[in-house]
């Protein structure tokens, strides 16, 4: 028998609040919207989960509030020193195929507010350039999307087009390429299939039992069992799901089903006329810190070989799956310099050193990114430098 893992609510706050869900004794944020959720980055995360009273919840809504007003939010961006932004977005909802993510109508009020406000809405790529030619930056804001998903195409492309608004979508290509999908995903599917009510699961020498009587505990469990997968080598965490798939008795397609589909080639360059460019982001998705050298370099160099090869204007730049300062190190960042590129961004939040660009350090290749939500203020704390003030204090702290 392994170790049973009991899940609890985290925190004092509701459960609807931000999407929060019930999380492992181990206080691991969950997000119940999003397909990453156990793969978000902690640092981007803090502050939804943070314990906070109703009174201190009221007392934030209250300060948060001039932020939307005309010159505030960019007011604290000049005394922040906050000239760009970098935001990272996931899945899009899509109900008539059960995928949950963010909501097509705040984004288009989010976009909306940013153009009245007259942010510079800018490429990725067009923000690397300048940073590489020294050219000044002021209130810029860059649209990232990870990994490839059929709603990119069908569901952000449009909207993002709507509002004239430039964003790159990284992309694994063994996924468009049909290859494979991606292996959370895969857990997410096996304990929505089993019909079990309790699931052993396997994790090199650990085991762990699950309890699966309800549709919140599955969803828990997967995320629960995503979360300690992502730090696992990689071997192990592919021989955990091919074990778990044989314990639950569920047999796992060759491709994904509809809800876990990547957009094909051809969305991708339909995508491309509508202005969205793509970067690469590997072949397979995998933690490149688990991986051996010979896996690592392949699966950067393969997904920029294979992205120049189907679209008309790749973006130069490399996006780190998982993207934690302990998911990649200096062999993937030699990588992505000997192939040319200009950069890399990562998944963590922080403040973008446009002054240290043209230095010969890693810089460029550990851009930061904030992760996206369906939330006004918090995109305007980000922009405003708020957050990035929020996160340091953390670190100290912590």
């Amino acid at each position: 028998m392994g170790q049973v893992v009991n899940l609890r609510p985290i925190g004092n706050r509701p459960a609807t609040e931000f999407g929060i869900i019930y999380g492992p004794i181990t206080n691991r944020p969950q997000i119940n919207n999003l397909p990453h959720a156990a793969l978000l980055k902690p640092s981007n995360l803090e502050e939804m989960n943070a314990p906070d009273s109703a009174q201190a919840s009221v007392f934030k809504r209250i300060l948060l509030k001039p932020l939307a007003f005309p010159g505030f939010a960019q007011a604290l961006s000049t005394l922040t020193n906050t000239r760009v932004s970098i935001f990272m977005l996931h899945r899009f909802s899509v109900p008539a195929s059960d995928v949950s993510g963010h909501d097509p109508q705040t984004l288009r009020r989010i976009l909306s507010h940013l153009r009245k406000m007259r942010y510079n809405l800018v490429s990725l790529q067009e923000v690397f350039r300048r940073m590489r030619e020294g050219e000044p930056l002021q209130r810029a804001i860059a649209f990232t999307i990870d990994d490839g998903y059929f709603d990119h195409a069908r569901i952000a492309a449009p909207i993002f087009a709507e509002f004239d608004c430039p964003v790159t979508t990284f992309l694994s290509t063994g996924f468009l390429d049909r290859k494979t999908w991606f292996w959370w995903d895969r857990t997410m599917y096996i304990f929505q299939a089993t019909k079990r009510t309790e699931l052993q699961a396997c994790l090199g020498n650990d085991k762990f039992v699950y309890r699966l009587d309800s549709d919140t505990a599955r969803l828990n469990a997967c995320l629960d069992l995503n979360a300690r997968c992502q730090d696992a080598p990689e071997a192990d965490r592919l021989a955990c799901v091919l074990h778990l798939s044989r314990e639950a008795d569920v047999e796992l397609p060759v491709n994904p089903p509809a809800r876990f589909a990547p957009m094909s080639w051809d969305e991708a360059r339909e995508a491309e006329k509508r202005g969205m460019t793509f970067g690469p982001h590997t072949v397979t998705h995998p933690v490149l810190s688990t991986t051996s050298d010979e896996q690592a370099d392949f699966e950067i160099t393969e997904s920029w070989k294979r992205l120049n090869a189907e679209v008309s204007r790749p973006v130069p730049v490399f996006c780190y799956p998982s993207g934690r300062s302990r998911d990649f190190g200096e062999r993937e960042i030699a990588t992505v310099r000997r192939l040319g590129l200009w950069g890399a961004v990562t998944g963590e939040a922080g403040k973008i050193r446009s002054d240290r660009f043209r230095q010969p350090d890693a810089t460029p290749f550990r851009v930061p990114r904030f992760y996206f939500l369906d939330s006004l203020p918090y995109v305007l704390q980000c922009v405003s430098g708020i957050q990035t003030i929020k996160t340091q204090i953390r670190r100290v702290v912590a």
